[in-house]
């Protein structure tokens, strides 16, 4: 009687995260193309020479081998190789950094279309797949605005996108308010003229024109728009703030990833001079 031969997976995919297992294998969770989210074991890869271990490096695009089991939840990494590191040409610690919160927004918010996973993470997986190969790009110097994009996309293919051409509340265009004062409001779902904004919106905040320009690019152009010149820290700091507030109020997943974190500037507490007291002891003033 011969023996039916187990099933198995081949395709696309990008390493998302990885944890420890035991002495020498890793747990690394992937998005595929076809699949969607698995999670594979990879035995021995922490051993040296393992032919596994190219295959689990968060950020990585892998054409990746895997048992397809449908009563497991881990599946068994068996081969592949690597088709993009994008940490392997001219890594920056703004590349990591937007990199890894990228890694960490997919891994935290899931498929985008509960009715169809498949569809949906194939969808997912195409827009990843393409942040990634734009941040690789020698002529990415912008990788902030890449990231922002990014959200974008997630936003957008989740039918969250936020309302930036009219009023959300009004209804007018914006583009007839020049020179008002417009908010941008998580709760309403866009953006307010300064008259609907006087009516209340809890977490609002003032928006500029050329913040609003930003998000129009990001709404029209996406991940193809023009990266080659690197975001003002003062407006990163603007469209940032504004996503994330709008990403948290509309994803109940959603949190500030924490590779952000060492993209902030360390705060500088003043030092002072000790000075002589009375009997000639220096001392903290």
């Amino acid at each position: 009687m011969g023996v039916l031969p187990k099933p198995t997976a081949h395709g696309p995919a990008l390493v998302l995260r990885v944890w420890p297992c035991r002495e020498t294998s890793v747990i690394a969770s992937l998005l595929t193309r076809d699949h969607g989210f698995v999670k594979v074991l990879a035995r021995g890869v922490r051993q040296p020479g393992s032919r596994l271990r190219p295959l689990v490096e968060p950020g990585r695009l892998i054409e990746a081998e895997f048992s397809l089991d449908a009563e497991r939840d881990l599946q068994f990494l068996r081969g592949g190789n690597v088709e993009l590191d994008p940490m392997s040409g001219e890594p920056t610690l703004e590349k990591s950094a937007f990199l890894q919160g990228a890694l960490e927004l997919i891994d935290r918010c899931g498929p985008l279309d509960e009715g169809d996973e498949r569809t949906g993470t194939a969808d997912l997986f195409a827009v990843c797949e393409q942040f990634v190969r734009v941040l690789s790009s020698s002529s990415c110097r912008g990788p902030a605005l890449l990231f922002f994009a990014f959200e974008w996309e997630l936003l957008a293919r989740h039918g969250m996108a936020p309302e930036i051409e009219s009023c959300i509340s009004c209804g007018t265009q914006l583009a007839e308010l020049t020179g008002a004062t417009l908010w941008f409001s998580p709760g309403e779902g866009g953006v307010l003229c300064e008259d609907c904004s006087r009516r209340g919106s809890a977490g609002k905040r003032p928006l500029g024109a050329t913040a609003l320009g930003y998000l129009r690019n990001l709404s029209r152009l996406g991940l193809a728009q023009n990266l080659d010149e690197p975001l003002p820290r003062a407006m990163r700091r603007e469209i940032g703030s504004a996503l994330h507030h709008f990403l948290g109020y509309h994803l109940p997943a959603y949190r500030l990833p924490r590779a952000l974190e060492l993209l902030r500037r360390p705060r500088t507490v003043p030092v002072t001079a000790p000075v002589p007291d009375n009997q000639g002891n220096l001392k903290e003033t």
